[in-house]
Parts: structure tokens; C-alpha cells; sequence
């Protein structure tokens, strides 16, 4: 399989973790990416003007005739919104006249989770469950899905209650748990202006998944894992809480899951330590041996 990839900004920046695990996990399930050339921010959600957004979006999907795929649920949300807009034949002859390269036709995007999980179901070569070298099975996740993956709406999932999440989930072996929240905003576009009403949320969030017994939280948005991760500290000091819930990329968990190593995945790039994650499945699996050890003897 071989896809455009198309990185977005924040994968160079602050969710840099994603990328190397995006890279990681895609090379394992023998995934070609070819980068966009000279790819454009996507407009993300600050860019108001519906056309310049449209255009910004245009002018990544007509640098390549492949599928497209990214990481990051804004961008993800972005590009698919952008050729909505462009049914349009108004707003396809605005954004062409800005246009070197002219949009004449819709484009599949996809997000890395759902490339992950087609690479699972639809392995040629072998069966899907050889892939998944190193099961994690005993291990707890809240399945975060943040507010803009599932919209607009008729893409990768329900826009009320998606389940994507929690099937990939299950069939990395770990057992999702019931997040009430799992589709609140993380407020991260708001979190300047209005640092309370963002921290207070926040704090819900992670108290609910705290709650729902999860060891960590799956995150498929680089701004949710940046609020729910590098905030987190922040958090802890200013109520004089303890959290202490790892975040994990949704390419972590599975990196994990296909016998990668932590550091192939950029998990010591986590804010909040992953060690306990790890120390977990190592727990997990060295009881397994001593049982099946126990067995054959």
C-alpha cells in the first residue's frame, strides 16, 4: 500500500512523538508514505475565512495523485471539509483562480487510524493477528476521540458515537473502558484566551477517564494529547492533584501492539512518564510465561 502522507504542522513541532511513531508503525505494517512536496499548513481551525481555508486545503489534496493520509484530526477534518466545499462550483472557481495546480476532483483522505486498522483487517500475506507480535492484554484504555475527527460528518465514523477506537482497541488486545467524555473538546483552540474554563474541562476529562479505570488514554489529535499531556503537570500543580495519566498516541498503543520498542516510538517524548504502561505489559508478561512455564512442566 502506498499513500501520500501528509504531515501537518504540529507534527514537526510539539506532537513530533506522533510523527516518529506514525513513521514506525506504518513501516511495520509495511505501509509506503510518500511526503507531500512542499506541503501548506492545513488553515487548521484559525483561518476564518471559508475560502482562504478551502483553498489552503486544495492546494495539499492537487500535489498528489495518491490517497492522502495524516495523523492529525484537524487536518484530517480540514482536508475532508475543504472538498465538501468544493462541490461547490462557486467555491471551486474562487479557489482555482488562487490555484497553480487546479482542483478537479475528490481525493481519499484518510487518518492514520484508519490506515492502521485496514492494515490489520486486510493483510494479504499473512493473517492479521501475526502482525500483533506482542498483545495487550491486561492493560486498560480510555479511547479519546476529541471533537473534530468524526466531523463533518459521512467520514471515518459516527459523529455522535464512534467505535473505531475501541475496536482497534480490542483488537490490539487491550480492553477500552467506558469514557463518558471520550468526544468533549479539549478546548486547546480556546486555552489562551480563557485558561479556566479550558483548565476546568480539562480536568473533567482526565478525572473521568481516571475514573473509568484506564491505565492511559488513547489520543488520535495532537492538540488533545498536548492539552491532556504537557498540561497535565500544570494541572496537577495548580489544583495540588495527582493525575498522573499517561497519554499515548493512538500509533504508540499500536506500535506497542506489533512489538516495537518505546523508543521507536518516541514514548520518552511524553510529557507525562509512559513507564508505567510499559512496567504494566512487562508484569503482564512475565506472569503469562511463569503460568505457561508452570504448564509444561
Amino acid at each position: 500500500m502506498k499513500l501520500a502522507y501528509y504531515p501537518g504542522c504540529v507534527a514537526r513541532s510539539t506532537g513530533r512523538e506522533y510523527e516518529i511513531s506514525t513513521l514506525a508503525v506504518c513501516r511495520a505494517l509495511g505501509i509506503e508514505l510518500a511526503e507531500i512536496d512542499n506541503w501548506n499548513c492545513c488553515g487548521a481551525t484559525h483561518v476564518s475565512n471559508e475560502v482562504v481555508s478551502t483553498a489552503l486545503a486544495a492546494r495539499n489534496l492537487v500535489r498528489t495523485d495518491l490517497p492522502v493520509m495524516t495523523s492529525c484530526s484537524i487536518c484530517y477534518s480540514r482536508l475532508r471539509a475543504a472538498m465538501i466545499r468544493l462541490k461547490d462550483r462557486h467555491m471551486r472557481k474562487r479557489v482555482n483562480e488562487a490555484l497553480e495546480k487546479k482542483y478537479d476532483g475528490e481525493k481519499e483522505v484518510l487518518h492514520v487510524i484508519e490506515t492502521i486498522t485496514r492494515a490489520l483487517a486486510g493483510a494479504e500475506d499473512q493473517d492479521p493477528g501475526d502482525l500483533i507480535v506482542r498483545p495487550l492484554a491486561g492493560l486498560k484504555a480510555a479511547p479519546y476521540y476529541g471533537c473534530l475527527l468524526t466531523r463533518p460528518g459521512g467520514g471515518i465514523d459516527s459523529p455522535e458515537n464512534p467505535s473505531i477506537l475501541e475496536d482497534l482497541i480490542r483488537t490490539l488486545g487491550a480492553e477500552p473502558t467506558d469514557f463518558r467524555l471520550k468526544m468533549k473538546c479539549c478546548c486547546g483552540p480556546i486555552f489562551m484566551p480563557e485558561e479556566e474554563a479550558a483548565a476546568e474541562t480539562l480536568i473533567r476529562i482526565l478525572r473521568n477517564a481516571r475514573a473509568s479505570g484506564a491505565d492511559f488514554v488513547v489520543a488520535l489529535c495532537p492538540l488533545c494529547h498536548l492539552m491532556l499531556d504537557a498540561n497535565q503537570p500544570l494541572l496537577e500543580k495548580k489544583l495540588g492533584e495527582e493525575i498522573d495519566l499517561p497519554i499515548l498516541y493512538v500509533t504508540q498503543m499500536a506500535g506497542l501492539a506489533l512489538g516495537l520498542a518505546p523508543e521507536e516510538l518516541g514514548m520518552e517524548m511524553n510529557s507525562v512518564s509512559t513507564r508505567p504502561v510499559l512496567e504494566k505489559l512487562e508484569k503482564i508478561e512475565g506472569k503469562k510465561a511463569e503460568e505457561e512455564g508452570a504448564e509444561v512442566c
